[in-house]
């Protein structure tokens, strides 16, 4: 039963103060601070070793080059990278069918890299750039997910449906030049689309680190993707995902050196889109041998999601070494215990305003279960609801002890 909240409602009692520590927060680090209430990003961890689960072995044929995984309308999408059709594939995880193949007409796979889902629309990251680092048309196709009949086993999205975001690299000289093959810093396979904003990250081949770049809009046009952070992760960035619901990012990559060790970073409790700032653990995945060449990631349910990996042939001395196209299962609930996300308001004023919430991340229109938001304004300041919300079952909205918290849309409690 819902119960409609539609009249002023007053929390006004003393005000008092609390004081920050920073530190690390995470109880699963190695320097885990019990008295620290901010995190500095400072958690360190012991090694970890995990191997996903092989859930289909081969994967179908049609994704020999399978370069992206994501789930959208409950169901599990993929495409092949350079050269490939420009076409989608759905595959189902459990016979390892493929249910459908999409065609999106009029666009062409230069070198299809990553695939993203914000609920409404799907995007297509073309901005593969490993070839010379040179390109000067990398863009994402965007069309809208309801345009797929789901009951044709062949369908085709018209042109007319399909917009382009075209952009570059802030920090790159314009127009681009080569550079040679696998010697850029501005090739990329790694994108995820939240709050209308694009992020991607790069596969550097020159210095083994990922730049995080922010499109700071989400709709057709051209933009200038701003360098925000590093990260020197050690590794060439695949892949990136966001946990549903959470302030959890995970990136997916590999060493292309030596034996082409794997690994799975969790990016979680950051600052609003500053990623690199909250924690950041590591997960050794396994060599090339175990998990070929991966650059899929796709969270289907809460922290479970699957990778998946292209086929992989390489020559060692006299030997041929070959891992199958594969799908595999992976679960991150132990690596990141029962963290969930909070939302803290800060400032004074409407609740509406982004600067009004700690880092910027005001609550989105879906609160998950676990996550909470804390109404904890500045000191004879105030919280104004000024827009109709709704509370989901098992999330939590707290009012720190002498804050002030006004109610003037209206709250549904579901």
């Amino acid at each position: 039963m819902k119960n409609v909240i539609a009249f002023l409602l007053l929390f006004n009692i003393y005000s008092s103060s609390h004081s920050q520590l920073a530190g690390c927060t995470d109880p699963l680090a190695g320097n885990y601070n019990a008295a620290a209430s901010s995190n500095n990003g400072s958690c360190t961890y012991n090694i970890t070793t995990y191997t996903p689960i092989i859930k289909v072995d081969p994967l179908t044929d049609s994704l020999v080059e399978t370069s992206c995984l994501h789930m959208a309308g409950g169901y599990l999408w993929s495409f092949n990278d350079k050269g490939g059709k420009a076409a989608l594939y759905r595959i189902d995880t459990i016979s390892n069918t493929l249910q459908q193949r999409v065609i999106l007409s009029g666009a062409v796979n230069t070198d299809w890299e990553e695939l993203a889902f914000d609920g409404t629309y799907l995007y297509v990251g073309d901005f593969g750039n490993n070839q010379n680092g040179g390109r000067t048309d990398l863009k994402i196709y965007k069309f809208p997910f309801s345009s797929i009949n789901l009951s044709n086993a062949v369908d085709t999205i018209p042109a007319a449906q399909i917009e382009t975001i075209h952009f570059t690299y802030s920090d790159q000289p314009q127009p681009a030049t080569p550079s040679g093959y696998n010697n850029t810093k501005f090739d990329c396979e790694a994108m995820i689309v939240d709050n209308n904003k694009i992020h991607l990250f790069s596969k550097n081949w020159a210095d083994n680190n990922t730049t995080h770049y922010l499109i700071n809009n989400s709709n057709a046009g051209n933009y200038i993707a701003a360098a925000m952070e590093t990260f020197a992760t050690g590794y060439l960035v695949t892949a990136a995902d966001k946990v549903p619901g959470q302030n959890i990012i995970t990136l997916l990559g590999y060493q292309n050196s030596g034996t082409g060790n794997h690994y799975l970073h969790i990016l979680s409790d950051y600052k609003a889109d500053s990623f690199f700032t909250g924690n950041k653990r590591r997960i050794d995945l396994g060599d090339a041998t175990v998990m070929g060449q991966s650059e899929g990631l796709a969270f289907r349910n809460g922290k479970y999601g699957y990778i998946s990996n292209e086929k992989f042939t390489r020559m060692v001395g006299p030997f041929t070494i070959t891992v199958n196209q594969k799908l595999r299962s992976f679960d991150i609930s132990n690596f990141v215990g029962d963290y969930f996300t909070q939302y803290i308001f800060t400032g004074s004023g409407n609740w509406s305003d982004a600067a009004n919430w700690k880092y910027n991340l005001k609550p989105p229109s879906t609160v998950y279960p676990g996550n909470e938001i804390i109404i904890d304004p500045v000191a004879t300041g105030d919280c104004k609801l000024d827009i109709p919300y709704t509370l989901a079952p098992g999330s939590k909205l707290t009012t720190r002890p002498g804050k002030s918290f006004l109610i003037q849309g209206n709250l549904t409690l579901q």
